[in-house]
């Protein structure tokens, strides 16, 4: 059932989420309903299992709130039982590097160390402002084995040429032997492309990094540039994150993303906003004397209400296109308190 939850359930939103979970539970508690054959348009059922599941869902939360323990006959654990204890946050941490444990950190840092362990792509897709680059980046670069996995990072953009990307993966590979490329012996490259879906198309629709790295996935090699020699890759990965496409993004071939695990990492929910933006903002005003650190809770709620409140009634028009709001917005006007000086404000 863990499988198939992050297999298939993974790529839906908040809304689909929901309505998996309901699907599925169901399932596992017997035969679909009418209601629910007709609703999600299934032709053929098999009928009820012949047995019961060994290790069924607890109804109290949702299939994606939970992890699968391995103890005796398997038990399920909740992802929140994980972060009971965090770790304070360090001062001297750039205020768009600190990571709040939350159940979506937790989560998406073990599912993504469990598919790269495995040597399997992983793609994350969600807005801007979720945390897709900086969850993929703590995990690469401070969770990983460092003696055995060798992460390179790359940024697409608009400009970004295939040759770009070929000559920035090929400088950090060793030739093996003829024909071969790869990281020194006993090591694995983890190459992990941001905003993937941001280089322009050409004039047939492709966009060649993307078609570059689907033949790298499609057939483990490339050619030479200098005289279309082949070149095999080995032991080298692939890991990437990007928004949905609008606004410079473009859709990306079925072809290329057939080959990962793709999870969708939806916007935060108010209750993980403020248990993040408290611990930031708790932490910082420690310093500050009791009535102004009394303010974090209230700060923290007026600021989530107004970026709430903006994103609803401040659509984007014709006249003031720029009005599209994100959690960027929100964490500046956070990291601006964190500006304050503890001599001037009493």
């Amino acid at each position: 059932f863990f499988a198939f939850v992050w297999a298939i359930g993974a790529s839906t939103g908040i809304d689909g989420r929901i309505k998996f979970d309901g699907f599925l539970k169901e399932i596992m508690h017997g035969a679909l309903s009418e209601a629910t054959r007709a609703t999600y348009h299934v032709l053929e059922t098999l009928g009820e299992a012949e047995k019961p599941p060994v290790c069924p869902f607890p109804d109290e939360e949702t299939v994606f709130d939970y992890k699968f323990v391995k103890e005796g006959l398997g038990r399920w654990e909740l992802w929140f039982e994980t972060i009971r204890d965090p770790d304070p946050i360090p001062k001297d941490v750039n205020v768009n590097q600190i990571i709040v444990p939350t159940v979506d950190t937790v989560r998406y840092t073990y599912l993504a160390n469990l598919l790269v362990t495995h040597a399997k792509p992983v793609l994350f897709v969600g807005p801007t402002g979720t945390g897709k680059s900086v969850y993929v980046t703590d995990f690469l670069l401070n969770r990983l084995p460092k003696d055995t996995y060798k992460p390179v990072l790359i940024n697409f953009s608009a400009q970004t040429t295939a040759n770009q990307t070929q000559n920035i993966i090929m400088a950090k590979l060793d030739k093996r032997r003829k024909g071969v490329y790869g990281p020194p012996f006993g090591q694995r490259t983890v190459v992990f492309v941001d905003d993937l879906n941001m280089p322009a198309r050409e004039e047939y629709g492709a966009q060649p990094p993307i078609e570059l790295l689907r033949q790298w996935l499609d057939h483990w090699n490339w050619y030479d540039l200098k005289d279309n020699t082949g070149m095999k890759l080995v032991d080298v990965q692939l890991v990437a994150a990007m928004g949905p496409p609008g606004g410079g993004r473009n859709p990306v071939t079925p072809r290329l993303l057939r080959h990962f695990n793709t999870f969708c990492i939806p916007s935060p929910n108010e209750s993980s906003l403020k248990l993040i933006f408290e611990a930031i903002v708790g932490g910082f005003l420690n310093d500050f004397p009791a009535p102004v650190k009394q303010c974090a809770e209230g700060i923290v709620a007026a600021s989530i209400e107004i970026y709430r409140r903006m994103s609803t009634d401040l659509l984007p028009t014709p006249a003031k296109s720029h009005y599209v709001f994100n959690l960027r917005d929100l964490s500046k006007c956070i990291q601006g308190v964190l500006q304050a000086d503890s001599g001037i404000i009493r």
